[in-house]
């Protein structure tokens, strides 16, 4: 049976995507069966996986709205890992479930249909404490936080752990932090190293991931060539981090 982590953050940019699908292919690539959830309307997890969202005739939306069955709208690259994609139409979901019943259960639905024929399953949510997020923390058994090495990321952070408890005292009450991801690590300045330093003193009851993602342009190539980074031709800066988190994922398993 699968175990369902959502990697969330209420700021944009700290490396949810990258992190939610380096992270999938690495845990791929040591035999594990990964399915992605791509819970942002901008489309980049999917993207990333190499699909066109706006191609797309069937995404995540259907499932949410119209009751379609992931099945009909699983897709499956090259590096051996399944999605849920999306496109700009989940952009509706949160207007057209205000009134729906069992509003925060519609990603529980379709991962109770799914987690049977997964290890893993990994929903990269939108940065936004909305209902998509509300969601994808009601599904989950586990959050990893991405948090930039950027002040304002900490700062950003401690909205999202308000969240995490209320939806843990009011439709969760297994949901766990599974620990914060330094990503965007530069050793180079003095507020990066500093920054990493404060994580530990900021949230001393969460874990921190030693498996620290450092700052490099090749993410951001990988992601336009909807490569991994395991693909560069030169070994990456904080790359390996996404294949040790994913042995560690698995060992705790």
């Amino acid at each position: 049976m699968a175990a369902v982590i959502a990697l969330a953050n209420q700021k944009g940019g700290v490396g949810k995507t990258t992190s939610t699908y380096n992270l999938g292919v690495a845990l791929a690539e040591v035999g594990q069966r990964v399915l992605l959830m791509d819970l942002d309307p901008q489309g980049g997890l999917t993207y990333y996986s190499g699909f066109e969202p706006e191609e797309l005739g069937k995404t995540i939306y259907h499932c949410l709205v119209r009751s379609t069955s992931p099945r009909e709208v699983m897709l499956t690259n090259e590096y051996g890992v399944d999605l849920l994609p999306a496109n700009i139409d989940l952009s509706l979901a949160e207007f057209q479930l205000v009134t729906a019943p069992a509003r925060e259960r519609r990603i529980t639905r379709i991962v109770n249909e799914l987690r049977e024929d997964y290890d893993f399953i990994l929903i990269d949510c939108q940065p936004s404490l909305g209902l998509l997020t509300i969601n994808a923390l009601a599904a989950a058994e586990a959050v990893i936080i991405p948090v930039s090495c950027e002040y304002l990321s900490i700062r950003g952070t401690r909205a999202l752990l308000r969240l995490i408890a209320k939806v843990k005292g009011s439709l969760n009450s297994k949901l766990q932090i599974a620990g914060i991801l330094p990503t965007l690590f530069d050793n180079r300045t003095r507020h990066g190293r500093e920054t990493l330093a404060r994580l530990a003193q900021e949230f001393p009851q969460i874990h921190l991931y030693p498996h620290v993602v450092a700052r490099s342009i090749r993410f951001a190539e990988s992601a336009a060539k909807q490569e991994p980074i395991y693909e560069a031709k030169y070994p990456v800066p904080g790359a390996e981090a996404y294949r040790e988190l994913a042995r560690e994922l698995v060992r705790k398993k």
